[in-house]
Parts: C-alpha cells; sequence; structure tokens
C-alpha cells in the first residue's frame, strides 16, 4: 500500500467513526424540543395538590384539553409559566413529548431486568423489564451511580411505593422512563423523566427531581393527590437557554479524530519507506 493510499484510509475510517450515529456507541437522551420547559404536561389535563399544593419548578400545562386545576394552591416557580391555555408552546411541548417517547422506544430493551426493583445498583445503559411493570416496593431503594445516561423502556405500567427512593450519583436530567401505560408515584424520593403513554399520579408526599410527561398516547393527565409540600422539578430550563453541548462535543471529537488518523499517517510514512 503507498504512502497516500495509508493517509487515505486511515482518514476515512477516522471520518466514518466521527460521523457515526451517537446512538450507535451509547444510549442518548431523547430529544426534549420544548418539553425541556416542563415540569409537567398531560393530554387531558393537570390536576395540582390541594392544601399546601405541590411547588412545580417548570412550566405546566396541557394539550389538546387545557383543564387545569388547583393552581393555586399548587404553583409554579419563577420564572416559569402555567399555560391555562392550549397554547402555540403546550401544543409544541405535547409533539416533542410524543417524539421523545418514540425515540425512546427505538433504543431498545437493552438489558431485562427482574420487575421488583428493591436493592438494585444500576450504572448507565438501557433497560428493561421482564414482566414489563416494574414495583419499587414500600421503604425500597434504587441506585442509580455513575455518568451517562439512563433509559427505562417500561412496557406496561411503573410502580414506586409509598417511601420508596430513588437515589445515586447519577445526574437526574439524564435518567428517562419510558412507560407504556400510567405511573404511579409515591415514593419519597424519585430521579428523572417519566415519559407516559398514559396518566401519570404524583402521591402524597412524593418529590419527583426530573419532569412529568403525561398523555403522549390517546389521553392522559398528570394528577398530584393529597395535601402538598411536595415538589417536582430540579431539570426544566427554558428553551432558549440550553446550549447544544452534545453537538459540540461530537464536533470536536470528529475534529480530534481526523487530525489524530493525519498525524498517525504521517509518522507511517517513515517506516514504509525504510521498507
Amino acid at each position: 500500500m503507498t504512502r497516500t493510499r495509508v493517509d487515505l484510509t486511515l482518514c476515512l475510517a477516522f471520518l466514518a467513526l466521527a460521523c457515526m450515529p451517537l446512538d450507535a456507541w451509547a444510549q442518548v437522551a431523547p430529544p426534549l424540543g420544548a418539553t425541556q420547559a416542563f415540569g409537567a404536561l398531560g393530554h387531558s389535563g393537570v390536576t395540582g395538590a390541594t392544601g399546601s399544593g405541590v411547588v412545580v419548578t417548570g412550566d405546566v400545562g396541557s394539550s389538546p384539553t387545557s383543564t387545569i386545576s388547583n393552581f393555586p394552591p399548587s404553583t409554579v416557580g419563577v420564572p416559569f409559566s402555567l399555560h391555562t391555555s392550549n397554547d402555540a408552546v403546550v401544543q409544541q411541548a405535547h409533539t416533542d413529548a410524543i417524539a421523545a417517547y418514540t425515540n425512546l422506544v427505538g433504543q431498545g430493551t437493552g438489558t431485562v431486568l427482574a420487575d421488583n426493583l428493591s436493592g438494585q445498583t444500576l450504572t448507565s445503559g438501557v433497560y428493561s423489564f421482564t414482566l414489563g411493570a416494574p414495583d419499587l416496593p414500600s421503604s425500597a431503594t434504587l441506585t442509580l451511580n455513575g455518568g451517562g445516561v439512563f433509559i427505562f423502556n417500561v412496557a406496561s405500567s411503573l410502580t414506586a411505593n409509598v417511601n420508596s427512593v430513588v437515589t445515586g450519583t447519577a445526574d437526574p436530567c439524564n435518567i428517562f422512563w419510558r412507560v407504556g401505560s400510567s405511573a404511579t408515584l409515591n415514593g419519597t424520593s424519585f430521579l428523572g423523566t417519566v415519559v407516559a403513554d398514559q396518566s401519570i399520579t404524583l402521591g402524597s408526599g412524593a418529590n419527583v427531581t426530573g419532569r412529568l410527561l403525561a398523555g403522549t398516547g390517546a389521553t392522559g393527565a398528570v394528577t398530584m393527590a393529597g395535601s402538598g409540600g411536595n415538589t417536582i422539578g430540579g431539570c426544566s430550563t427554558a428553551v432558549g437557554n440550553v446550549p447544544a453541548l452534545p453537538h459540540v462535543l461530537l464536533a470536536v471529537l470528529a475534529f480530534g479524530l481526523l487530525v489524530l488518523g493525519y498525524f498517525s499517517a504521517r509518522r507511517v510514512r517513515p517506516l514504509v519507506a525504510r521498507r
């Protein structure tokens, strides 16, 4: 092989590596679009808790049915918005929630786990469940550790029972639960964005660090049960303020690989010449 062909072969190999879709290498966060601003998004409505209410740090809205109840006493934290009509922002968020749901389905089943989540410690990856209806029992703990993206593809329902805890060093904003039917979250602490085909119910005293996106199917509401004093939020960001960091990193990686390929080829030249 000539020196020119060595250069060309290596450069093309690194170019192919750099341009390969990211999800060919590992699971990736779904595109969130307008939903990234939301803490609670419904299809047929959003019902806040009574009493002291739930504090939602993120936009709250519902599309196409814009019924919003118990706001107040439930509240939306500054600088986010309560959408009382089916405005363009909520419509787009609903469309983007469906796209996120579809994206998560497309990332496959990954590692299949037992449906009982009690005591499990997991690192990033794509997960599904033997029976498709994972359950975190009362007072049980699920630990999610490390960097990267966690995707849980739930075929049917998701349940986190009273006093259960989802904890760990993972970034809650990189945890995604795609739920084929409905989710019931009664635990003290739950991490991640829940994208449900049907409804999501947040129990009395339950707290979610993430987002609740319900009704990507034909119907579905977000219902906050109990008398309040709990929270939803921690991941919502105004759409215009979110940097496209993954794309920047991918571009830098592609450039770096090309440079590496070029200089690797140049270092091979003297060896080829000697031979």
